[in-house]
């Protein structure tokens, strides 16, 4: 009988060419800070060199890895660093647009940073490192359910915040 084809790459070589920007900016959603979300990453990998991870889902176990080292980043700082904006939001926009939509960018990651460390990580994880529902509550070892309302309230509060400025 043969074994089921499984495209999803098990290597860490392979997951990390696979997924470096994914795991780039959900380091970044726990350290605002680009170099040191460069940082937790390679932390992570050079823990992970030497072992053969036995979770079932390779994938998932790198990016826990990824999150706990930006997790102690952070606790290292006792603080993350303020601001989201250099590396999270960077738009390739044509020319004419390019200021209208660096405006909009700064808008979003000061908004962002109004928001809860947890609804604000799991809004970065789905939306910037087009992760899934099911895989964040995998890597932050939470319910899917739980994931879901922080991602649905992170986006209202984004939204309100948002509105309140076109207001003013």
């Amino acid at each position: 009988m043969d074994e089921p084809v499984n495209n999803a790459p098990n290597d860490l070589e392979d997951i990390y060419i696979a997924y470096r920007d994914q795991l780039y900016v959900c380091a970044l959603a726990v350290t605002r800070n680009p170099s040191r979300a460069e940082d937790a990453v390679h932390e992570a990998f050079r823990r992970l060199l030497g072992r053969r991870p036995r979770a079932v889902d390779v994938k998932a176990y790198v990016f826990q890895c990824v999150r706990n080292a930006a997790l102690d980043e952070v606790r290292r700082r006792n603080r993350p660093d303020a601001a989201l904006q250099d590396g999270l939001l960077d738009l390739c926009p044509k020319p004419g647009e390019a200021l209208i939509q660096q405006e909009f960018a700064d808008r979003v990651a000061q908004a962002i940073q109004c928001l809860s460390e947890n609804h604000r990580e799991v809004i970065i994880q789905h939306l910037y490192a087009d992760l899934t529902f099911a895989e964040i509550a995998v890597i932050q070892k939470r319910p899917m359910g739980t994931i879901v309302s922080w991602y649905r309230r992170g986006l209202e509060q984004l939204r309100a915040v948002l509105q309140t400025e076109e207001v003013e």
